[in-house]
């Protein structure tokens, strides 16, 4: 299978005033050519931390 994106142990972190913030922690995902991924969750979970750090962005 032709590998499209492949990520291994992404972890994301804001320092804050009150501390650090561990908004994605060791996040593995592989999506090969023709699949579809769609992230769900809760307000708060790591969904768009986790598109940006993708884009590289953040």
């Amino acid at each position: 299978m032709v590998e499209l994106l492949d990520l291994r142990n992404v972890s994301v972190q804001y320092e804050t005033d009150s501390g650090t913030v561990y908004a994605v922690n060791n996040l593995n995902l592989s999506i090969g050519k023709k699949e579809t991924l769609g992230l769900v969750g809760e307000t708060g979970a790591g969904k768009t931390t986790t598109a940006l750090a993708i884009m590289q962005l953040i």
